[in-house]
């Protein structure tokens, strides 16, 4: 199986390349036919070949879905570097067995027992209000939704602003989950230039006259792969470009007041066309999959629509902690 895998990766095998037979291989290889029926059962598992009834076994590369990224269990023991974790002591897990009990004595019924966002969300999202004006927004309850964590936010963000076949710029250097997203969602991704203060303002402009722009996706605040943080009037710049295209923009900021003496943030130079993410999980610890998704009015209603067919509404029981941990 290793041997054929190898084979296919290295372009020898293409794709919808005919195998041979399992009787005709294991008198070749002079191996048992249960051997080789084992070893084409383990290149199916893979997403490596399809067996067809009646006509034989035959490459399928086209077709494989990539694998999940970030997996270090299967390489034992590792430092693991491949993905932003937040520092977790014993005090954390203490924090959060105190919570969880304190939910079990005080769990509101419509948390338990409402389908409908908006009878169970509208003290979480008042306090919300607070939290965003630590993170420098002034948002207005009913311009936020609360989110099972940034990736849900950013996704239902981009749901909102980028329909099928339209363009999403971004940084070169970007969010790791941003290229499979615009690849499920169908719309089309650019990466511009950028430098030791994040992303390029001309080349946004340029790229907004040139490719028909609908949005663009940033980072500024450390969360970047090289961990820059842009500072205020690059952000007053990419505000201006984006009014001047009209054009949406997504801002993560997962990490939100953590990061010291940072600029405002983008969305405070263009509230109007600003779509805001950030969440509890990387400030917290990891099993607190909450966030806020803070949006101008002009998409309020599409970001609630779009929430509700993807995930329908956060989960109610964890945003109770989140709610009274802020």
């Amino acid at each position: 199986a290793d041997q054929f895998a190898r084979a296919i990766h290295d372009g020898k095998l293409a794709n919808g390349a005919r195998l041979p037979t399992h009787r005709r291989l294991a008198d070749d290889l002079k191996l048992s036919v249960q051997t080789v029926s084992r070893a084409y059962e383990e290149l199916i598992r893979r997403g490596l070949i399809a067996g067809e009834v009646g006509r034989g076994s035959f490459v399928q590369t086209q077709r494989r879905e990539p694998e999940p990224p970030y997996l270090p269990e299967r390489l034992g023991e590792v430092i693991d570097l491949s993905i932003l974790k937040p520092v977790c002591e014993p005090m954390h897990l203490e924090k959060l067995k105190q919570a969880l009990g304190w939910l079990a004595e005080n769990l509101p019924s419509s948390s338990a027992l409402s389908f409908r966002p908006n009878m169970v969300f509208p003290r979480h999202r008042t306090v919300a209000v607070e939290w965003l004006k630590l993170c420098g927004l002034d948002a207005s309850p009913q311009n936020i939704s609360l989110t099972n964590g940034a990736t849900a936010g950013m996704t239902v963000a981009l749901m909102s602003v980028a329909p099928p076949g339209s363009t999403v710029a971004t940084e070169a250097i970007g969010h790791h989950t941003l290229v499979p997203l615009a690849r499920y969602l169908g719309f089309n991704l650019e990466g511009l230039p950028i430098d030791g203060n994040g992303l390029v303002p001309e080349a946004l402009d340029e790229a907004c006259r040139l490719s028909g722009i609908r949005a663009v996706f940033v980072q500024p605040s450390v969360i970047n792969p090289t961990a820059s943080l842009m500072d205020d009037s690059r952000r007053e710049q990419i505000a201006a470009v984006a009014r001047k295209h009209d054009i949406a923009i997504i801002e993560n900021d997962v990490l939100g007041p953590l990061v010291e003496g940072r600029p405002p943030a983008v969305a405070a130079f263009a509230p109007e066309r600003t779509l805001y993410v950030t969440s509890f999980t990387k400030i917290t610890v990891p099993g607190l999959r909450i966030g806020y998704l803070a949006v101008p009015d002009r998409y309020v209603a599409a970001v609630a629509n779009r929430h509700l067919v993807s995930n329908w509404m956060a989960t109610p029981m964890v945003a109770e902690i989140a709610t009274r941990w802020v």
